[in-house]
């Protein structure tokens, strides 16, 4: 065996066949807060210490997760929780200013009530210089392909107005358009009572928002000049995820 095959080997089983537009290893170090991780945890390198939070206590996320009609969904372990978050912001109140060198969530942002406020005080918590890493699907190539993307103005909007409740038109655009998902797939021909169920229960499984590449740019110019941040690394043009990394000044 060659020397870079070698080389090549020992950096596949490191990083564990991250695939190559997965910066998070690249940008995070140090002392960092992982949200929504669930039982699959992002690998961080050696060197970082993490704490994570999620919006409930694990024996209540499981039975969430286990109601799920979808198989093999999350069957490990959940990570130990330190910080929860309460509705019906689900922000992190706990948490001081300017305490981490890195905040990174997967699949979270799409979930929240309020996805720019969500991202407006992760950037808080990092301290100056530090990094927030998101991960987030594009809709194109998920089950949220038929729904119309949200648009910015929307979201600003509901930041703005500190809007955190989902009205019942964006839960009947989950029940209606979103396809081959098992969950909302026995509610097609009456989505009513399951649109009034996700809006009363809050378990944060729902995409009420929809991403592609525009919108997130959008927001993310936005989030930049209110906060002093400037956006260190996109991409999502040809992938499944947009993966996305803000930078504190």
């Amino acid at each position: 065996m060659s020397k870079l095959k070698q080389i090549k080997n020992k950096l596949k089983k490191k990083y564990l066949w991250r695939k190559h537009h997965d910066a998070a290893h690249y940008f995070c170090k140090g002392f960092g807060l992982e949200i929504g991780a669930l039982c699959n945890p992002y690998l961080f390198n050696s060197d970082c210490k993490l704490h994570y939070a999620d919006i409930f206590e694990n024996n209540e996320l499981r039975k969430i997760i286990d109601d799920v009609p979808l198989d093999n969904l999350y069957p490990n372990k959940f990570v130990e929780l330190d910080y929860i978050l309460k509705p019906p912001r689900y922000l992190l109140d706990k948490i001081n200013s300017d305490k981490f060198n890195f905040v990174y969530s997967s699949h979270v942002v799409e979930h929240t009530p309020n996805p720019i406020s969500a991202l407006n005080d992760q950037l808080r918590v990092i301290k100056k210089r530090g990094l927030v890493y998101v991960v987030i699907p594009n809709k194109k190539n998920t089950y949220d392909k038929n729904r119309k993307v949200t648009p910015a103005s929307v979201l600003i909007n509901k930041f703005e107005k500190n809007i955190y409740d989902h009205t019942i038109d964006e839960a009947l655009d989950v029940v209606k358009n979103t396809t081959n998902h098992n969950l909302y797939e026995s509610h097609k021909d009456n989505p009513l009572d399951m649109a009034k169920k996700m809006i009363i229960e809050k378990q944060g499984i729902h995409h009420y928002h929809v991403f592609d590449e525009t919108n997130t740019l959008e927001i993310l110019v936005y989030l930049s000049k209110k906060n002093n941040a400037y956006l260190e690394y996109f991409s999502g043009f040809e992938h499944r995820d947009i993966h996305f990394a803000l930078r504190k000044i």
